[in-house]
């Protein structure tokens, strides 16, 4: 059966059940892509495995999915779709916020200023960087971004790459929406020469985690050492994340000259917003 015959809104037959069919397949899809990795191809035994898993019968998988191509597609969108948590956790968004209230008096010189920038650039890479990165969602989604070009050119592809996309496209957002909230806080701003542009900054950072998260597999020793940063304290010690990440934010933000402390502290008391902004807002 064509692919084109599918429901185009869904990826699915519009068959009787198809939607709970199709969940607790994918349910035990991932449960077994965590557990043994991501793989380009799927047999008929392993597909036998996954719906027995599943409760569902080879007559119920077929309705869903007519071809091995079908199933993985399906698979490989679902992917991709659930890596948005991992990659932007909006919880430890606020929770940045809410150290920044706690470091109010610091924002009232420039040393100050400065030194809550690095805190909390110290702090969200090694988190990124232990966490994220560590996750079996956020390993799926890039081992699936860097082999999916693989497939042979079509329609499946086309629909990963675009979820894959889409993904991509939703964790940019809500990061921008995120530095916009905290930079202008704590007294920076984004450079003039990308022109109100967060985007690219929002690249190049997650890029510096997300690239040692990847190498970590090969070289854990080198990309897991630290290295000791004197500051006014003594020496503090500094993961190789920490230090790539902070090198990223020099290149892209300055010292804000119109900066003002008392409305930043006042704006700290009504909460962060973390929902991407939409294209037809304008900028405040």
């Amino acid at each position: 059966m064509p692919e084109d015959n599918w429901n185009r809104a869904s990826g699915l037959r519009a068959w009787p059940g198809s939607d709970d069919v199709r969940l607790r397949v994918l349910d035990s899809a991932m449960r077994h892509v965590e557990s043994v990795g991501l793989s380009l191809s799927v047999d008929a035994a392993l597909v036998e495995r996954l719906s027995g898993e599943a409760g569902v019968s080879a007559k119920q998988f077929a309705q869903v999915w007519p071809s091995h191509e079908a199933f993985l597609t399906d698979l490989f969108c679902e992917l991709a779709n659930r890596a948005r948590i991992d990659r932007a956790d909006t919880e430890t968004l606020l929770t940045t916020w809410q150290y920044l209230s706690m470091r109010s008096d610091d924002l009232r010189s420039a040393e100050g200023r400065r030194r809550v920038l690095i805190d909390v650039i110290r702090t969200a890479a090694q988190y990124n960087f232990d966490v994220v990165t560590a996750s079996s969602k956020w390993r799926t989604y890039a081992a699936l971004s860097t082999t999916i070009t693989s497939w042979p050119e079509g329609r499946s592809r086309t629909r990963v790459l675009d979820a894959l996309r889409a993904s991509e496209l939703s964790f940019v957002e809500t990061m921008e929406s995120f530095y916009r909230n905290v930079l202008p806080t704590i007294g920076y701003r984004l450079k003039p020469m990308f022109h109100d542009d967060y985007q690219p900054f929002v690249v190049a950072a997650a890029s510096v985690i997300e690239g040692l998260g990847i190498v970590r597999a090969t070289v854990p020793a080198l990309v897991e050492a630290h290295f000791d940063l004197e500051v006014e304290d003594g020496p503090e010690p500094w993961s190789i994340a920490a230090l790539a990440f902070v090198g990223v934010v020099d290149a892209f933000i300055e010292p804000d000259p119109e900066f003002v402390a008392d409305e930043a502290i006042s704006r700290l008391s009504t909460g962060v917003d973390v929902t991407p902004r939409s294209q037809s807002e304008p900028d405040y």
